[in-house]
């Protein structure tokens, strides 16, 4: 066998849903937030990496129709370009399932990059294929990227994640049995966020995302409310809202040594 080259290719695992469970069993509409994931995967491609998507079930993933807004941009033009980006690219894409992609192995990726939306906290959370990924990228310290919503994925690299989000959604404090993030800093959509996002909801959310985490045994470290706000610590990366957005792919781009020839 040939020694592998640094690879020029990204994996970027988003959710199949299209919704998430509120209290009263009521559903709220959701997907991945437009400039959460259009904004680092332009800048990724443009610095020459190649975007590798997966998804549990192998669809295309939905956007949350709530993203589709200038106001998460810096301007009009911006988010135009953005959105039309993010539709050529899923429209070419050859989506995978995230259980082949990790049977596959990840010794191919250069880093592993997860955009927000409230969607990640329904499927990805307990993921098998996903807690495969993310144990192998941690292993191997390679560039793990998070971003707003999206950190509450890494609870599915535990031993039992269903079992724990269930506890959550029950309201009560699951233990995350060899969590591999254990101790490490991250930041998340804040309580202070989520209690303002909530209120145009059908009904309050089960739990919190930042709730979640810190009962997961990582440090949460958010910052002001809707201001960007990026930690990283050792391979891992996680940007706290939309407008952390910029920064975020900046520090991957660093992470990652920069763009590929």
């Amino acid at each position: 066998m040939t020694t592998p080259t640094p690879s020029n290719r990204i994996l970027v695992v988003m959710s199949s849903a299209q919704q998430i469970a509120l209290q009263g069993h009521k559903m709220h509409h959701t997907g991945f937030f437009l400039n959460e994931f259009g904004v680092p995967a332009k800048r990724l491609t443009d610095a020459g990496y190649e975007l590798v998507i997966a998804t549990p079930r192998g669809n295309v993933p939905a956007m949350d129709q709530n993203s589709d807004n200038a106001m998460f941009f810096k301007n009009e033009e911006e988010h135009e370009e953005i959105k039309a980006f993010v539709t050529d690219l899923l429209s070419h894409a050859s989506i995978q399932t995230t259980e082949a992609v990790a049977a596959e192995g990840t010794q191919g990726y250069a880093a592993l990059f997860l955009p927000g939306g409230h969607a990640p906290m329904t499927d990805l959370m307990v993921d098998p294929g996903l807690g495969d990924l993310l144990r192998r990228f941690h292993a191997t310290a390679k560039p793990t990227a998070l971003i707003c919503h999206a950190p509450t994925a890494l609870l599915a690299a535990q031993a039992d994640p269903e079992g724990f989000q269930k506890g959550m959604e029950a309201g009560e404090s699951p233990t995350a049995r060899d969590f591999v993030y254990q101790g490490y800093r991250v930041t998340v959509y804040s309580n202070a966020e989520e209690e303002a996002t909530e209120k145009t909801f059908e009904a309050p959310m089960l739990y919190y995302p930042a709730d979640a985490l810190a009962q997961g045994g990582a440090d949460v470290q958010n910052g002001t409310a809707m201001k960007p706000n990026v930690v990283r610590d050792r391979e891992l990366l996680t940007g706290q809202n939309p407008f952390s957005d910029e920064p975020f792919v900046t520090e991957l781009l660093e992470m990652l040594g920069g763009a590929r020839a």
